[in-house]
């Protein structure tokens, strides 16, 4: 799950006058001063190639001035690296040592008119790019006033003035417009900048908060591809079929071979929505949809995953509702007449006058009325059925205490349940009295189909590796059932005993559902059936002990 995040789109601002540390810029400017003073030097020494202009005046001086201008560049690339200065102070040392270096260049190859002035350009160009602020007109200021001093120099010791000011005067006044150009340049890119960034926050947070959503929304969500690789994976998703970690990346039939089916049948009938199906890590029963998403042309699949049990529960909460009112009709109509029926066969049966096979008859007449009455309060105690009462307690030292309980009411010995624990920590979260109807049904089912030999009963604690909750099996060692009793056990009033009720499995699963449970048929074969049921997960409880 995604961490939480402080960002939002209020509290994004960002200074314009502010440059954001960048060392790659200079870092390239860096290099385009190494390879104009390695130019510089390279041609100077291949005497034919050299240009009849540079150091044409001062030889000595521009090869030196050259070899430090190699050796600076080099030096700067290194501390670049090593980030010894601030931004700031090294674009501003570097540029003013460009300045005075071409300007040394400049006047050992003839001045003004050997045209070197114009990397002076180039050198405020790229030290208004890089900066901010009025420091581009200092820039082209010193620029301006290297260029005059060099003029005068040349002047003052070689009388070659002829138009040289006017010269100098024109660049210094090229040096300025290129100056606010290029700081003029640099704002609207550093705006522009500013507003990307500012955008991208906002991107963020948006995607941010649409993977929150995602994973905490209610409904498992998962995102495949067109060749079925699973691009977005919920944490609801990952619960509902059972999954340890989340799949991003793999195929979807490699991780849940069933979902990949139904998608597959889903491609080719169009049918948007899936039958119940099972994940094989799963728990619990799922309900599909499917949706294409068309992205530029690339399709993707939606699928929303929903808990079958919540729909299953829904459907039982309109059923119930139904059978309250039915309830109610059947106990106005029909028990108050039951009631007198079964009180005039007792009376009959108390006369004197009666005949042996009389008896009989009032025999049955009780015998029936009271199976119609059992019937009855099996189907009140639908609707009557109260909210569980949930604690926490020691599932081991409550099944102990019921299975003690148990055989004695039975006349069994305790050789005829045998229980198996293994885990340690048996605390789970259910009311008491209802886990006692569940298990008294499960056990009491067990019985009647026993075959005998052996122990009749096997009760097994465990804990599920895949979702780490506790579970109670348990199994009996009756002759099975066919598969298409299999398919209809929790079915309401469905039974195979002719004086059964059909509704023991139906509350016993109803239960566990209202105590956030799950029971569920987990084999069945010749030799007996085993049922489970899957406790609420707890996370951090100490074991509890409650008087039971």
């Amino acid at each position: 799950m995604l961490e939480e995040t402080n960002i939002t789109p209020t509290s994004v601002q960002v200074d314009l006058d502010i440059a954001t540390p960048n060392w790659k810029p200079l870092y390239l400017f860096n290099l385009y001063r190494l390879m104009v003073a390695i130019f510089f030097v390279g041609t100077f020494l291949v005497s034919n190639a050299s240009p009849i202009f540079f150091g044409q005046f001062y030889e000595r001086l521009f090869l030196i001035t050259g070899w430090l201008y190699v050796g600076f560049a080099i030096f700067c690339l290194f501390i670049i690296e090593q980030n010894w200065l601030s931004l700031r102070i090294q674009i501003l040392g570097e540029v003013l040592v460009d300045i005075i270096v071409i300007t040394i260049l400049m006047h050992a190859s003839g001045g003004v008119n050997s045209g070197l002035g114009m990397l002076l350009v180039v050198a405020i160009a790229g030290g208004s790019l890089l900066t901010e602020g009025r420091t581009a007109f200092f820039f082209a200021a010193v620029a301006s006033l290297c260029v005059l001093i060099q003029v005068s120099l040349a002047d003052l010791y070689h009388g070659l003035s002829n138009g040289k000011y006017a010269q100098a005067g024109m660049l210094g006044i090229s040096f300025f417009a290129t100056a606010f150009l290029a700081h003029t340049l640099a704002r609207q890119v550093r705006v522009s900048e500013a507003l990307a960034k500012q955008r991208g926050i906002h991107l963020q947070y948006l995607a941010q908060l649409n993977a929150q959503i995602v994973q905490h929304i209610q409904s498992g969500i998962i995102v495949a591809d067109i060749v079925g690789r699973i691009r977005l994976f919920n944490e609801v998703a990952r619960r509902l079929l059972g999954l340890n970690e989340s799949p991003d990346g793999r195929t979807l039939i490699s991780v849940v071979p069933e979902l990949a089916e139904r998608v597959s049948i889903w491609q080719k009938t169009g049918k948007a929505t899936s039958s119940l199906f099972r994940s094989a890590l799963g728990e619990v029963d799922i309900i599909a949809t499917f949706t294409k998403l068309d992205r530029t042309g690339a399709n993707s699949i939606l699928i929303v995953l929903e808990d079958a049990t919540l729909t299953t529960q829904r459907a039982q909460q309109l059923k119930l509702a139904s059978l309250g009112r039915l309830t109610a009709s059947i106990a106005h109509e029909i028990r108050n007449p039951l009631s007198a029926i079964s009180h005039a066969g007792q009376l009959l049966a108390e006369s004197s006058h009666i005949s042996q096979d009389d008896v009989r008859l009032t025999q049955i007449i009780a015998k029936h009325s009271q199976r119609m009455n059992n019937i009855i309060e099996s189907v009140l105690q639908l609707s009557r059925r109260s909210p569980p009462q949930t604690q926490c307690f020691n599932l081991q030292v409550w099944l102990r205490s019921y299975l003690t309980e148990f055989i004695i009411q039975h006349s069994l010995s305790r050789f005829d349940i045998i229980v198996h624990t293994h885990h340690s920590h048996n605390t789970v979260c259910f009311d008491p009295e209802q886990l006692y109807q569940v298990v008294g049904n499960l056990c009491d089912n067990g019985l009647r189909y026993c075959q005998g030999g052996g122990p009749l009963l096997q009760l097994t604690i465990g804990m599920s590796e895949e979702s780490s909750r506790l579970y109670l099996d348990i199994q009996d060692h009756g002759e099975g059932m066919t598969e298409e009793v299999k398919a209809q056990i929790f079915e309401p009033f469905f039974t195979t005993e002719s004086k059964g009720t059909g509704l023991g499995l139906y509350l016993a699963r109803e239960i566990c559902e209202a105590n956030q449970a799950s029971l569920h048929l987990l084999s069945h074969s010749d030799t007996g059936c085993c049922f489970r049921i899957h406790f609420s997960l707890i996370v951090d409880k100490d074991e509890l002990i409650t008087d039971n």
